[in-house]
Formats: C-alpha cells, structure tokens, sequence
C-alpha cells in the first residue's frame, strides 16, 4: 500500500500542484487490494485541494468518496479521470491524515479503513439531484440513496448521470434534536426581586453564557425548577426557544486550586513537548488530568483525554467539570452516544470545546488547536480494539505518542504501574518523578503449599473480624463460573500450555487422588491434553486442582461465615451492595474496600506472558484496600507477587525488562500474530508464494500451525504464524503483503492480522 506523502506535498507546496496538477486519492474503500489513485486537478478546484480534502472521483462509472494524501505525476499507469468535487464538511487535517498514514502502517491495516475511523460519525453518503431530467420523480436539490436511483434508472442511466453532472455524492449528517434553549433578553428592566434567589441565580449563569443555554443544563447547574425559569420569562428576562441541540458540553464550575500539586509536573511536560510517563496513584488520575488541561487551556490549546472504557470517560467529564476553573467547557467522545457523538466531532474540530474526553476512537478526532493529549490508565487493555473488532488494533498508547510528534505536542501517559513497553528507556518516553501512594494496606500472605484447602483460616478469619467491625471485604478472582488450573503440591508449579504458555484449565471432577480424571484446556489457544501423572518440574505425585473461580469462591466463603457474600459481573452487579463481593478483578477493583483477600494469587502470576497483567491486577488490589491485603499463594517467594504488595514497580520492571529483550517484545522489536482462516492448500499457497518470498532479512516468521476447526467437517481451520523483527515497518509490510493475498482469494482465504498485541 502506497502511504501518504503529505511530508513532501507541503515542503514542494503549490508549485508542484500547479505542474503536476495531480492527487493521490485513498477511496474509502476498506480493501488491502486498493491502493491511493491518482486523478487529475481540475483547474476550478485547484486552489481548494490539500491534503485530507474529502473528494468525489470517478471509479468503475460510479463517484466514490476519497481522502487526498499527497500529490505526484500520475504513476499508477492508469488514463487519469478528474476530481469531482470537493465536500469541505468531511475533510481532514493534514496532520490528521499523517496520523492515519502512520496508523495503517503500525496496524498493517488498509489505509482507508484508518481514514474512515477519522471521519465524522454517523455520516451518510447519498445524491444530491442537481439538474433532473424530465422524467424523473426527483426536483432539484433531492436527496436520493444509489439503491434507489439504480433501481428506478438503471446502472447505465445512473453512470450517465454522474458522468453529465445531473447527480452528485452528497454526505448527509445525523439529525439534530430540538431542544429548548434559554436566553437572556438583554433587558435591563427586567431584574427580579430580592428575594427571588433561584431567579437571580439562573439570571447570574446566563449572563456569564452570552449565546445562553439548554433549559436542561441551565436546571441542572443551577439546581433550580422550572417555576423560577417561568418567572423570568414573564418578566422578560429571558426567553426561551427551539434550537438543533448542540454538543453535549458541560461547563466547568471549579476553583483549580486543587491542582497545585501537579502544576509543576505538568509544566515540564508541556513546555519541553514528546511523551511523558507520569506514574500517578489511581484515585488521583483526574486531578492530574485536570492539571495537564487546565495549562493547555491557559496557554491557548485543547486537551484530548483518552480514557479506557466508557464509564471511565464519564466519571472523568464529571471530575473535570469538578476540578477546572469555571468557564471552560469539557465533552464526551464515545460510541454509545448516537446522535451526541456527531455534535461532540464538530465541537472539538471547531474549537468549541476546552477538553475532549473519549476512548480509544478520539484519538483521530481533528481538534482546531491541540494543546497537549492526556491518556488514562495508560496499560489498560481497552485502549486497543479486540483482535474480533472492526476498530482500529493500535493501542491508543501509540496512537497519542504518534499524534505528539507530528502535531508538535506533549502527551502524557498516567498510570501507578505503566506497560513494560513504555517504561523502558527504548519506547523514548521521558518521566516525571512518579506520585507517592500516601497509605498503603498491611500486607499478608498465606502460604499454602502442602495443604488441599481452596480457604485458608487465616483468610477466613481476616474477613470475619473486617465484617464484625462494619467494613467490607473485596475479593477478586480471576476466573468465572468455577473452573480451576493444576498446580503441584510441593513445589507449587502451575501445569501452564507448551504452546503460549498460558495456565491451563482443569475441565472434569478432580478426584480425591489428584487430577488425573481432568483434561486440561487452553483458554488462549484451544490446545487439549490429559491431565499429567505427576508435575512436570519436581515429579512429585501431588498435583491438585487449585484456582477457585469467583462461584466456587462466593459459595466457600459463604459457607465458612455463614453471612451473605455478594457476586458481581460484567451482566450482574446485583450483589454489589453486600458486605463481602467476589468478582472479575475489574468488577471488584473499581471501588475502595477495608480489605482484600486474594484466595488465588497464583492464577494471577502464573505463565510468562501474563506476569505483567498479573502484577498490575495484585498492585491495584493493594491499592483498592484501605487497611489490609492478605493473598493466598503456593509461590511465596515469587518476585511479581511480592513487589506487587509492596508496591514497588521499579524492581518489577528491572526484573522483567530482560527477559522482553531477549525475546525481542516491543519496544526492543516488533511482532505481528497472523491468523489465516481458511483450506490448509489455501493457507500454504499464501504463505510459501506471497509471504515468504516479500520477507526481507530483518523478519524471521514461523511455520503456521492449526489452532482450532470452525466447521463440523473441520474443513475450515485457524491457521497462526508469528513475524518478528527490529524495525516495525518491516514486520508490518510483510503483515500486510499476507493480508492483501488473501483479499484476492476472493473469499477462500481470511486473514487477520494484530500488530505488537498486548499480549502473544
């Protein structure tokens, strides 16, 4: 895929639009098999085309929508066709559409599918009927969907009439509410008494809000009814009107002075610009947010706050609108607003809005003024779409780091216990001196080799005196329903999968004498096997079925207390209220609680690659506990497990970043998963005479090996081989080359392809 040339397009400038008069157009087309075309300027048009102009072209007969990424001479080697028309309400930045560049080349994602992600929402493409002829059922100014003009024209009388310019590509953006909206009257006779105090209130508001306010938002900051707001239409004070609802902005009422603390922090990072690692307790994420934005602001520039999951944008816009000093204006960016979401895009574009708040889809949201880019919870999962999702698969991490070089800006990254891969000195990420915890719990740990119990009594006990004494015990657990994994009574070895080294679930009754009755499961690849005879590290014959998942744990506990003990899920947060909650970890680690009790530690740290979400879940567990954390381990000398309740990331890091290097894990090198979906013939034709031939000498692959049968004959498998290599654009571009093989299969073969995943 040819990428944006935007960089030589503006130092060449005008003149080289003028001689070559010819632009390089990704169509909107999510397709690894289609590069940017080239199309010729016309004259009329010229001086409005830069790049990230939404264009209409010509492709096949039909107009399609394209994004102008550069400027060149015509190389496809294809006759050249002019640009359309111009559709200013869908253009990009440049430096937006530089974003996007570097974006499809990280994901080895097709280009166009990274330019629609930046696009506004909810837009819509349909023709707009300009010089109808005369027996059509359409006037001037129409706007007609293609199905319809193809079903009552026909596909040759459709092609004619955009080639004749008697119909044109017209977007067409959601629709907005009509709300009520108060404003004042001007009137200056028209003060109420006294003692009117909530009218003299709604009146002070309004007088700070020239343009006025929703009736809602205006009640709502004022806490006021709708008797006082009555009152001042009667005496024509304001009044109040139908207006299209604009973006969902609240507005700050704050003092700021709350934000002294990360004032000097914040100061470094923006007056010095790149990417800052700022390690920040959890519980004061929104202060330093509020600090970063309260700078930018001051010193003329936006803050885009990107947060992991929509609950966390929502408590963030409330904190914010908490925190900043009254006046500024904070909106949401998510994608479970609908219409909301369209107003908040343009809001921001415009410079209507102070602080954008948004997961991972706001990082390509143009903004008129970018002042410094805030992410929240930096490591967590979230920020990056799941390999089954249709979003972009670049963590928003890498997104903020690459959006801060090209717009000249400072991103920061908050987090008690960041990624691996920023906090080494390679990912080129500077730190600040990191935020002390001011109370951290009493740590116990309970050793339980040698013993068969899922409880201990100290575990026990610990959350009957927290329960007597009126406080509330966490507990979370790392696995649902009541599946467990096989560790050795002796020597505490967990039975992890030889192939991605994962801990393995135990499926079937364990008996009185061990496991061997089980088969063991692979979450992670779908690998089965039988349950071993003896442990794999020290041969002792005690291997036991450990790990009680959160059900098995919920109906323990409540047997051994004989209280009610709560259970919270994702569905289900039903039993949240209780003394005593068993949950997902985060379910569970949202909140604060007087203790946390942790009856399987293990499951948390056990296999190479998720040690490091292990000891972010045993750190935050410490974190969420005001007074004590006791964890139950058959490893107690493990190192993740003991820094992790001391709340020391340093040793951590020092004792893991080794291990990344060796095997060349970002940032010391890249890896790209591909998985191939299709006849083993299929696969192997990809591989042997597309893949392997394109792989330069910096990329290593291996062999594709089954993961699992989707079809009843098994005739369809997943197929997964790794690339690896120092330089991301390598791994990437050999990605990429598999990718557009299979589009060409015409359905035969699937690929999907995860760039630098969390987790291998």
């Amino acid at each position: 895929m040819t990428g944006p040339t935007t960089t030589s397009a503006r130092r060449r400038g005008p003149t080289q639009r003028e001689e070559g008069r010819v632009a390089r157009v990704s169509l909107l087309i999510p397709s690894h098999a289609l590069p940017p075309l080239d199309y010729l300027l016309p004259e009329h048009l010229a001086d409005g085309i830069r790049v990230g102009a939404a264009v209409t072209v010509p492709l096949s007969g039909y107009a399609r929508l394209g994004i102008v990424v550069g400027f060149g001479r015509g190389a496809d080697g294809r006759a050249l066709a002019k640009i359309r028309t111009v559709l200013p309400s869908l253009s990009l930045r440049p430096e937006v559409v530089r974003l996007c560049g570097w974006a499809a080349m990280a994901s080895a994602q097709p280009l166009p599918a990274v330019l629609k992600t930046a696009l506004p929402p909810g837009v819509k493409l349909s023709y707009e009927v300009l010089r109808p002829a005369g027996d059509w059922p359409w006037r001037p100014g129409d706007l007609v969907s293609r199905t319809e003009l193809r079903n009552t024209l026909g596909p040759s009388p459709l092609r004619a009439a955009e080639a004749e310019g008697r119909i044109s590509l017209s977007p067409v953006h959601p629709e907005r509410r009509i709300v009520e909206w108060v404003a004042p009257s001007g009137q200056g006779d028209a003060e109420p008494p006294r003692r009117a105090t909530r009218q003299r209130q709604l009146l002070r508001v309004l007088e700070q809000r020239a343009g006025g306010l929703p009736a809602r938002e205006l009640l709502r900051m004022t806490g006021a009814g709708r008797g006082p707001l009555k009152q001042l239409v009667r005496r024509g004070a304001v009044r109040i009107e139908e207006r299209p609802d604009g973006a969902p902005i609240s507005y700050t009422r704050g003092s700021g002075t709350d934000l002294d603390g990360y004032r000097d922090g914040a100061q470094r990072a923006l007056d010095r610009g790149g990417s800052w690692l700022w390690r920040v307790p959890t519980a004061e994420w929104p202060v330093a947010a509020s600090a970063i934005a309260r700078l930018a602001i001051r010193r003329g520039g936006q803050t885009l706050v990107l947060a992991p999951d929509v609950g966390c944008v929502e408590g963030l816009v409330r904190d914010l609108v908490r925190l900043l000093p009254a006046g500024l204006t904070v909106a949401p960016y998510h994608g479970s607003q609908g219409r909301e979401r369209a107003t908040a895009y343009e809001a921001a574009r415009s410079g209507e809005v102070d602080v954008l708040v948004g997961t991972r889809t706001a990082a390509l949201v143009p903004l008129a003024s970018l002042g410094a880019i805030c992410v929240v919870d930096e490591p967590n999962e979230d920020h990056r779409a799941s390999a089954d999702h249709k979003g972009l698969h670049v963590h928003a991490r890498e997104l903020a780091m690459a959006r801060a070089r090209i717009e000249n800006t400072s991103a920061l990254f908050l987090s008690p216990t960041p990624s691996l891969r920023l906090y080494a000195p390679e990912a080129g990420a500077r730190r600040l001196p990191p935020r002390p915890q001011e109370n951290w719990p009493s740590v116990g740990v309970v050793d339980m080799r040698g013993t068969g119990a899922a409880l201990s009594s100290s575990l026990i006990e610990a959350c009957r005196e927290t329960v007597r004494s009126g406080g509330r015990v966490g507990v979370p657990v790392n696995r649902l329903g009541r599946a467990t994994s096989v560790s050795c009574g002796r020597c505490g070895h967990v039975v992890c999968c030889a192939s991605c080294e994962r801990s393995l679930a135990l499926q079937g009754k364990a008996s009185t004498n061990g496991v061997r009755n089980g088969a063991l499961v692979c979450g992670g690849c779908g690998r089965r096997e039988k349950a071993p005879d003896s442990c794999p590290a020290c041969g002792s014959n005690r291997l036991r079925a450990v790990g009680l998942a959160a059900e098995g744990v919920r109906d323990a506990l409540a047997e051994a207390l004989g209280v009610e003990v709560g259970l919270v899920s994702a569905e289900d947060r039903a039993g949240g209220g209780a003394r005593i909650v068993v949950g997902a970890p985060r379910m569970v680690l949202c909140e604060g609680w007087d203790m946390v009790a942790v009856p399987d530690a293990d499951a948390f740290v056990s296999g190479t690659f998720s040690i490091e979400k292990g000891f972010k879940v045993l750190y935050r567990a410490a974190e969420a506990s005001r007074e004590r954390i006791l964890a139950q381990t058959r490893s107690p000398e493990h190192p993740a497990l003991l820094a992790a309740l001391r709340g020391d990331y340093d040793s951590f890091a020092a004792a893991e970043l080794p291990g990344r290097r060796s095997l060349g894990y970002p940032p010391y090198g890249h890896v790209a998963e591909v998985s191939l979906s299709g006849p083993e013939g299929e696969v192997r034709r990809a591989v042997e005479s597309k893949l392997r031939p394109a792989i330069g000498p910096g990329v290593t692959m291996t062999d594709p090996m089954p993961l699992l049968a989707s079809g009843p004959d098994g005739g369809r498998t997943v197929w997964r081989l790794l690339l690896r290599g120092h330089a991301r654009a390598d791994v990437a571009s050999a990605a990429a080359v598999v990718a557009r093989a299979a589009a060409g299969t015409g359905g035969k073969l699937r690929a999907r392809i995860e760039m630098d995943p969390e987790e291998v």
